[in-house]
């Protein structure tokens, strides 16, 4: 018998959407207000790309469908890391300030770099998307979109020069789009996050290293095989807004909230569109999709939803374990 308390997928399937578009609305509202009493105005309508201020050129003849997000430009701000605290520490740290900052069951995206390992809280990657930090002496760029649960860690250095990004407030195939800051008077330039490159402006076609050996898995998992981790110190201006903020129940809903280009094939051994896969790099530059349970962890590896690694790299992919038979 269904639990009374959680919410039917065909119930969701129109109150999600509803409820989203409502929370957008009073978002792009509430940031619109904000700009007025501080004399900026928000750049984006939260619809129409073209009022964000981006060059869109690069994408004109491309696959890949580029949407509003229902925020506007800079909505959200990239998290800088500064200090850090032991992982050993945490669960005294939230007994001590009666707070749950990161607890066993919570997912992190794990990685260790130079033999120095750290976790990132996916409640805190949910209100920020971006976090930049310095990792066995590397500079990364720590990106998440929730909208797929696509999780890729960075080296920010690209182009002869360290790369600090911006959250553009569009998406291009449902999955989040980052923006530089432009050198030299160039304009900035749009990067795809599962598209690991810049889709336009000065550095389009310009590649990023996405680093080996990323996990996304929960925190008493990286924890036992990682004791000497650290996680970022939190946030106390934004710990209303992380404990509020989830995406749980639009992955239940069933369906992408954006369009993509190239939907999901069903059935034949393929994962469900809202499933969550890891696609890992071989040698030959294609990608081999398997069940996170399943996934070596080894290599260049790229946790997400299926629906948006298809929408990106569905022709240079082969899919295992889901099936009787693998399918391209």
């Amino acid at each position: 018998m269904a639990d009374p308390s959680t919410p039917s997928r065909s119930g969701l399937g129109l109150a999600l959407p509803i409820a989203l578009a409502a929370i957008g609305t009073m978002a792009v509202l509430g940031f619109a207000l904000a700009g007025l009493v501080s004399g900026s105005r928000p750049i984006g309508d939260g619809r129409d790309p073209a009022t964000y201020g981006f060059d869109l050129s690069g994408l004109a003849g491309t696959p890949g469908i580029v949407s509003g997000s229902g925020n506007p430009r800079d909505f959200l701000h990239p998290l800088t890391v500064t200090t850090t605290m032991a992982g050993a520490s945490m669960a005294e740290w939230n007994a001590t300030q009666r707070a749950k900052y990161v607890v066993t069951t919570d997912r992190v995206i794990g990685l260790t770099v130079g033999g120095e390992s750290r976790a990132w809280p996916l409640s805190v990657l949910n209100v920020h998307e971006v976090i930049h930090d310095t990792l066995g002496g590397v500079p990364i760029a720590v990106t998440y979109s929730p909208l797929c649960d696509a999780a890729v860690v960075f080296d920010r250095r690209v182009a002869g020069r360290t790369i600090e990004f911006g959250i553009s407030g569009l998406v291009l195939d449902c999955n989040l789009l980052l923006y530089d800051h432009g050198a030299d008077g160039q304009p900035p330039s749009l990067w795809s996050q599962l598209g690991l490159r810049a889709v336009s402006g000065p550095l389009a076609g310009t590649t990023l290293e996405p680093l080996p050996g990323v996990r996304l898995e929960p925190w008493k998992d990286w924890l036992a095989s990682h004791p000497d981790t650290t996680v970022p110190t939190p946030d106390d201006a934004m710990r209303k807004r992380i404990k509020s903020t989830s995406y749980e129940r639009y992955w239940l809903a069933g369906k992408p909230m954006f369009e993509v280009s190239s939907p999901a094939p069903v059935g034949n051994g393929q994962p469900t569109p809202m499933e969550r896969v890891v696609a890992t790099l071989q040698p030959d530059g294609s990608w081999l999709v398997t069940p996170p349970s399943t996934a070596a962890p080894a290599g260049v590896q790229i946790p997400c939803l299926w629906f948006a690694w298809h929408a990106f790299h569905g022709g240079r992919s082969t899919v295992v374990g889901f099936g009787d038979q693998p399918t391209r």
